[in-house]
């Protein structure tokens, strides 16, 4: 090799290896690149340590999603009890609990519905976790509903 084409090899090397190094400092984020879910919160339900606070006599209430309209349910779990879209169903947009059902409609609005408590003892409650998905990112709800809210 000539003196020439050495040093053209070792500034070639360094250009790929500096390209190299730069490239891996970018801020890894565990989720790729998807933004988190952002929600506009129409439901009028008061929020205790983040958890949604559902009167005794049920209802319908409705969140928005600003930044995704494509998402769908990934699962529903009432007291302990996991219920999962099907397949076989495709009810990944609008799926039935025990006494919830949850509806993810194109415009990105997601409307949970729960049916009245009909517990006789006034401190009788049950909880529904609930996770929205849209491909890499998650996103989850919490709601107890409980005889001593009005």
């Amino acid at each position: 090799m000539t003196k020439t084409t050495q040093i053209l090899f070792q500034l070639l090397m360094m250009l790929a290896i500096a390209g190299i190094t730069l490239s891996s400092c970018e801020k890894q984020r565990p989720d790729g690149d998807w933004d988190p879910m952002e929600w506009n919160d129409l439901s009028g339900l008061a929020q205790v340590d983040n958890v949604y606070q559902v009167p005794a006599s049920g209802g319908t209430y409705k969140f928005h999603c600003t930044n995704y309209s494509g998402f769908w349910i990934s699962s529903i779990e009432e007291d302990g009890e996991l219920i999962m879209p099907s397949v076989d169903k495709n009810d990944w947009k609008d799926l039935f609990g025990q006494w919830t059902h949850v509806q993810c409609m194109p415009d990105g609005d997601l409307v949970v519905t729960f049916e009245p408590l009909s517990f006789s003892s006034s401190d009788s409650n049950r909880t529904m976790n609930l996770c929205v998905t849209a491909g890499d990112i998650f996103d989850y709800f919490r709601f107890v509903q409980n005889n001593n809210v009005n």
